[in-house]
């Protein structure tokens, strides 16, 4: 399947060649960081000359950074907005649902009928595009890491890539514990993904890692004493949780030997941390494995994750009722994306759930589902595109997760649409 992508590469990557210079645009959480890493990589390998902005969404104000006579390539974001997209000679290297009307060169895995929601993300499709380029297989890591950071599966071309780093030495697997590395309490206190009881309470994890007996370094504990953590963490998620969750604690660990920071969970998070908290030239200078940068941007990372835990506590004690939907209303937040996906995976699984953010004048949106929900036939793509256009806004993204924009005027007439379009969807009468 990734022969067929980097197939599809050709046509942007012969374009590209014959330029004296490209503007890269791209997306700020961790897939589209890296995503931008690949390209900015693969560009300066070939001596062609860029600049790269990184920014949480595209729309209109893109108009104040581009000269519609330089080209650009859109990472990890433009194949849903064609009217922005087409006012420039652009290549579009992006793994969200494309809607009709694109004038420009478009690599995306829903046009060879992949699936970019779960087996291909941004970063594997700028990976596709990099390996077309040049030899620039050192690159496969970063293309894991931001699957990763989407959540996605390690199958169809996210799988190639996976085994295309192995078979070059890029990569390397073993099981254990998706944790990361680092002191036993500090790795535990500050998780996010999987949640537990004391995550963000300093306290209640010193209690809990004495209890068991354990000190040190996660990466350095015996055989034993991770076996012992392992169990306990176990039973602490399957009394909230679906049992699937134990997939987010246990399995596949993957290390980066090409990265500055080895662990995958680690490099994700803190590229996603640099985007999230402001300073995503900071993540993109992490993939650019410029090792200055490494100490502010792991300081990130925990700076981040302390924010999402805070807003988190006090986020689940304000969750609102609908039929098929629950909702948040938080104000000037930028974790909404993580508390969204926190809530659904590890406190309330079985309803989607929409965050609303302030900013302003309009709410920003970030919802979450599940995969037992899109079995029943959830698709917030289309929730949040169809219930943003009845506000007055716009939305958009994959089945299982999803982002939109709207009047804050207009809020309650966006959940009502949404939770209407949602309660269709799981009774199958869409």
């Amino acid at each position: 399947m990734l022969e067929a992508i980097s197939q599809m590469a050709r046509p942007a990557a012969d374009k590209i060649r014959k330029q004296t210079f490209v503007r890269v645009v791209s997306h700020h959480d961790a897939d589209g960081i890296t995503a931008c890493g690949i390209v900015c990589l693969a560009l300066r390998r070939q001596r062609i000359p860029f600049q790269a902005t990184i920014v949480s969404n595209l729309d209109s104000s893109i108009e104040a950074v581009l000269d519609p006579a330089v080209p650009v390539i859109f990472c990890d974001m433009g194949s849903g907005q064609p009217d922005i997209v087409n006012k420039y000679d652009a290549v579009i290297l992006d793994h969200h649902m494309p809607r009709e009307g694109h004038k420009n060169i478009q690599v995306n895995p829903h046009l060879a009928g992949i699936d970019g929601g779960s087996q291909m993300s941004g970063s594997g499709v700028a990976y596709a595009f990099a390996r077309t380029l040049g030899d620039n297989v050192d690159l496969a890591g970063l293309a894991v890491s931001g699957a990763i950071g989407d959540k996605q599966q390690m199958i169809g071309p996210n799988k190639d890539i996976l085994d295309e780093g192995v078979k070059n030495g890029v990569i390397t697997v073993q099981k254990g514990l998706k944790l990361g590395m680092g002191p036993v309490w500090k790795v535990l206190e500050y998780s996010i993904d999987p949640y537990f009881d004391f995550s963000g309470r300093h306290e209640e994890t010193v209690k809990f890692v004495r209890e068991l007996g354990l000190e040190g370094d996660i990466e350095r504990l015996s055989h034993e004493d991770l076996k012992r953590l392992g169990s306990a963490l176990s039973l602490m998620l399957l009394k909230k949780s679906p049992p699937d969750t134990i997939d987010s604690l246990f399995g596949d660990v993957y290390r980066l030997e090409k990265e500055l920071i080895k662990d995958v969970y680690d490099f994700t998070n803190t590229v996603n941390s640099c985007g999230k908290t402001g300073q995503p030239g900071l993540g993109l200078s992490v993939c650019l494995r410029h090792a200055p940068a490494l100490k502010e941007a792991e300081e990130k990372r925990f700076e981040y994750s302390g924010q999402i835990l805070q807003a988190l506590h006090q986020a689940i004690s304000q969750v609102k009722e609908m039929s098929t939907i629950r909702y948040l209303d938080i104000c000037c937040s930028d974790v909404t994306g993580a508390i969204a996906s926190t809530i659904i995976r590890y406190v309330m699984p079985d309803k989607p759930i929409i965050v609303l953010n302030a900013d302003g004048d309009r709410f920003k949106v970030s919802a979450r589902g599940t995969a037992a929900l899109i079995r029943q036939g959830l698709d917030l793509s289309t929730a949040l595109r169809e219930g943003a256009v009845a506000a007055g806004g716009n939305g958009g993204g994959h089945r299982i997760a999803s982002g939109a924009t709207i009047p804050a005027a207009k809020s309650k007439e966006f959940l009502e649409a949404v939770n209407a379009i949602v309660g269709r969807q799981l009774s199958g009468k869409v």
